[in-house]
């Protein structure tokens, strides 16, 4: 073995073979621990989490974990109460009409417009587990749309009309 094959780092002599095979064990290791340390990052999380729906996108309005316990749409109260959805009296609803109304608001979907919303129909309050509360404003003109003003958006309602949504 020759002289300049050998080399003599911290005290240590190999050959260049040698050493070469140390690097790449010592890279492998260390990609090893970081890839547990810090794991690769999943798709949705590369997106980001969006404050505001990208227009064409269709959305639901209330999220399917099942926490919405009460609906008021003016004077009509639908509360959900031991599994089921119950129309608060005075009611002019009847039962199947009721449940009618919650089953097409949960369902509702929605995609985000530039339209100007005008002639407001109602608001409609929701209540969920743990008391969160959420307001949206309903329009009629020039389409049906939805008004969240907490984040000054609007949406275009997606396969319901107002009747639909309001039991009339």
């Amino acid at each position: 073995m020759k002289v300049n094959e050998k080399r003599k780092i911290f005290g240590l002599t190999m050959t260049r073979r040698a050493w070469n095979n140390v690097l790449v064990y010592a890279l492998l290791i260390i990609m090893v621990v970081f890839w547990y340390v810090a794991p690769p990052v999943k798709e949705e999380a590369e997106k980001g989490i969006k404050d505001e729906a990208s227009p064409g996108e269709v959305i639901g309005l209330i999220p399917d974990d099942g926490n919405l316990r009460e609906i008021q749409i003016d004077e009509l109260r639908l509360v959900l109460e031991e599994q089921k959805w119950q129309c608060q009296t005075p009611c002019r609803l009847s039962e199947k009409a009721a449940e009618s109304v919650v089953e097409n608001w949960l369902a509702l979907t929605m995609e985000p417009t530039n339209q100007t919303a005008e002639n407001l129909i109602t608001d409609v309050y929701f209540r969920f587990a743990g008391g969160e509360e959420a307001r949206v404003e309903l329009y009629a003109d020039p389409e049906l749309i939805v008004r969240l003003p907490n984040q000054q958006q609007n949406f275009r309602v997606k396969e319901f009309t107002a009747s639909q949504l309001l039991g009339h």
